[in-house]
């Protein structure tokens, strides 16, 4: 956004909207003497004397010269305008003025070139202001004559859009940090609806040292709802409470809301529910947009979509030089939690190529992919020269194939004994981003992809062989910040306490193998799982579960970088922090191997035991929840309460412990209107509480176990976390006795929960 001067600035004085004057010729600057200019605080005045020691004959009938009192830094904008022949005695009220300036300025006849400038005394240090212009379209398709305002500070300035829904507002305000909220407001010729459209832009340092045009949107508005949402419905007053909300914001859900508001705007056959004077009142009421999508044809909706997607207005798209040389993905979550996946996308801006670095924490596989770009009709465009084969887990036979034979043929054979094996090729992938946010930018994601599966072992003993592979044309979203955007948070070393500070035990992502699969002899990559790490300030650090031993530094910006004896270096950085939860990043490189993690890292707490008497629940309604899904966007309904599919976990007892989960949604409300979430408890299965590490026998065949980090209280709930991993014994699968893993070694949550919550609510 270039900063310009202001002609004028509307919620200023009156005197600063003087017009209409119009002079010739110029005064020179030694003929203005400023003799004082200071601030009263008592009276809250603004006091300016001068004089012009040479007269100005001829500049009007009366012989005045024109003078306007000007902050020095921003002359446009004016404090006070009038005529005089020669004395300037000027008092302004302070209360009338956008701010304080630091320095004023004089200025005779225009002659702004000219200007005589002295310093405020006794004014406040938070003295001086910025001035922008701000332009852009009010559109969904363009509204004209919408009425758009800014508050800053608590001067409202406003202006009117031409009939192309086209806009130009000058701002001012002290505050570079402050965040920026444009406003729109008109009337729905057709239906009568008010179209109340909103941007919060992002600080007011954003949009000085930007300069492209800023649209006011059905996108806009539909991510500003979900900002506030996620912000416990309150507006963000931080850039920091803006970023993290931004995380939490939902882009298939972002999508589906401004898909819904270009109908209600554009489609003469919507409009605003009855009850609703105001779009954003709507979108905000989750049920009433429940309804709304119910009742509306799918195909409605995704046309409204593309057509978002078609419009270089309503989508920010990219230039080549938007193009980061890094964009991490980090996977959207639920308010409250942190992601506990991603991967990056490295762009070289030169010779136009890249990687794709990732990671499969199921299996192990590390994902270093190279690729082309460029930048078509806004869209990144990537080919894949050597494609990558992934492995998959699936239980949908309509995911592998469309072979209607085929899908036959799996439910007549009892369907697969366990998930099955797929090999996805991605061949080509088209990013268009849809929103630039502060920290966040919502990106729609294209790709092209085929699935090759292996026989399948059905239930009945027999093998059923997918023939063909499945062409597969997919349209999802993501959430990407560029490296320029972040400001990681920096390990510390040499210190003895703190949850950044390196020394001491840490859950994390660490290299080594964590063995064979128990169902398929599948051996797992040395890569990254989860371990309890034990960090020695003389720089060893050392696994519990893996064994590992390896070095550990922290560089100059302030990453871990451990080196392990095969000579693989793991550099790790802090992006995002939630209480003692960090969101870590962390690039694994070895010779030629290089590959990318995102997961969350807990530092450990050295005197915690989860003991027999800790894991007893606090009431007999009470067990533990494991979250380690639960920061997927929709596990958390209005009313805070994990969705029913989340509620898996344990009721300990003295010596055993059941799995203990719910078995269904919530029920049909009864007379008194109030529903309740159905629970089952499996048999109880002994346990162990060990020095290490918690272990639960959960099947005769299968051992899971619980190595304690750390824990605190959350909103009145125990939490604890853990590394957890489960281990089977290979005779159940026709394998090899023995012990071997099933879960590989993860970081949970273990949060308590009141059965009594999903019970008799009133909803």
């Amino acid at each position: 956004m270039q900063v310009k001067s202001l002609s004028a600035v509307s919620g200023l004085s009156a005197l600063a909207l003087c017009t209409g004057l119009a002079f010739s010729g110029a005064a020179l600057a030694e003929q203005i003497k400023i003799q004082n200019v200071h601030f009263d605080a008592d009276s809250n005045q603004l006091s300016v004397k001068a004089k012009i020691d040479g007269h100005h004959h001829g500049q009007d009938s009366a012989g005045d010269a024109y003078i306007e009192i000007v902050d020095a830094a921003n002359p446009g904008f004016v404090l006070s305008a009038f005529q005089t022949p020669k004395q300037i005695h000027s008092k302004i009220d302070a209360a009338s003025l956008a701010f304080l300036p630091c320095q004023v300025g004089i200025v005779v006849n225009g002659d702004t070139a000219n200007m005589a400038v002295a310093d405020v005394k006794n004014v406040p240090t938070s003295c001086g202001g910025f001035a922008a212009t701000i332009t852009g379209l009010i559109t969904d398709e363009p509204i004209p004559y919408a009425t758009v305002s800014v508050t800053l500070n608590g001067n409202t300035f406003t202006t009117v859009a031409d009939e192309n829904g086209a806009y130009s507002l000058d701002v001012l305000t002290t505050n570079i940090e402050q965040l920026l909220l444009i406003e729109s407001s008109a009337t729905n010729a057709e239906t009568g609806d008010s179209i109340d459209f909103v941007n919060l832009v992002g600080s007011f340092s954003k949009v000085l040292s930007e300069d492209d045009p800023i649209n006011v949107t059905n996108v806009t508005t539909a991510k500003y709802s979900l900002v506030l949402e996620a912000n416990g419905g309150e507006q963000p007053s931080t850039l920091a409470e803006l970023e993290q909300a931004e995380t939490a914001v939902d882009a298939t859900e972002l999508f589906q809301l401004a898909a819904i508001i270009k109908l209600i705007v554009d489609d003469p056959g919507y409009q605003l529910p009855e009850g609703y004077d105001s779009i954003l009142d709507f979108i905000a009421d989750e049920g009433a947009v429940d309804t709304f999508v119910a009742s509306t044809p799918p195909e409605a909706l995704e046309q409204a979509l593309a057509d978002i997607l078609a419009d270089s207005e309503l989508v920010a798209g990219f230039s080549a030089a938007d193009v980061p040389s890094l964009y991490y993905a980090i996977s959207t979550t639920s308010p409250g939690y942190l992601a506990r996946s991603g991967s990056a996308l490295e762009f070289d801006n030169v010779g136009m190529t890249g990687k794709a670095l990732s990671f499969q924490q199921w299996n192990g596989q590390p994902i270093s992919q190279d690729f082309s770009w460029a930048v078509v009709s806004g869209r990144i465009e990537v080919s894949y020269s050597a494609p990558l084969v992934t492995e998959e887990l699936s239980d949908s036979i309509e995911y592998v194939t469309d072979n209607q034979a085929e899908i036959d043929a799996y439910y007549a054979g009892g369907g697969a004994v366990e998930n099955f094996i797929t090999h996805r090729t991605l061949t080509q992938r088209a990013y268009t981003r849809v929103v630039d946010g502060s920290l966040v930018d919502v990106v729609s994601v294209e790709s092209r992809s085929e699935l090759s599966t292996p026989p399948i072992p059905l239930s009945d003993g027999s093998f059923l062989t997918i023939a063909q592979p499945k062409l597969v044309l997919e349209s999802g979203n993501e959430n990407f910040r560029a490296n320029y955007d972040i400001n990681n948070i920096p390990f510390v070393s040499g210190c003895s306490e703190g949850d950044t500070c390196v020394s001491g035990l840490w859950a994390g992502q660490y290299h080594y193998t964590d063995g064979e699969r128990v169902y398929d002899d599948y051996v797992f990559p040395h890569t990254a799982y989860a371990d309890a790490m034990q960090f020695v300030a003389d720089g060893s650090v050392s696994g519990k579960i893996s064994n590992v031993n390896a070095s550990w530094v922290v560089d100059g910006a302030g990453r871990l970088v451990i080196t392990y004896p095969d000579g693989m270096i793991q550099t790790s950085q802090i992006l995002d922090k939630l209480g003692i939860e960090l969101g870590v990043f962390s690039v694994f490189e070895n010779a030629g191997e290089r590959f990318a993690v995102y997961d969350i890292w807990i530092k450990g707490d050295a005197n915690l035991q989860l003991g027999v008497a800790g894991l007893q629940p606090s009431t007999p309604s009470h067990f533990w929840v494991g979250e380690i899904n639960s920061w997927l966007p929709g596990s958390v309904d209005a009313m805070g309460l994990l969705h029913y599919q989340r509620l898996w976990g344990w009721q300990f007892g003295a010596s055993e412990v059941q799995n203990t989960y719910a078995i269904g949604d919530w029920s049909a409300p009864d007379g008194d209107g109030l529903s309740s979430v159905p629970f089952t408890q499996d048999a109880p299965v002994p346990y162990a509480v060990t020095a290490d590490y918690v272990r639960i026998s959960r099947f005769p065949f299968a051992e899971r176990y619980w190595y304690p980090i750390n824990s605190q209280m959350i909103d009145g709930d125990r939490v604890f976390y853990v590394v957890e991993r489960e281990v089977r014994d290979g005779d159940v699968y026709g394998r090899a006795p023995g012990y071997r893993t099933f879960i590989p070694a993860r970081i949970n949550i273990e949060r308590e929960r009141d059965m009594a919550d999903y019970t008799n609510v009133a909803r």
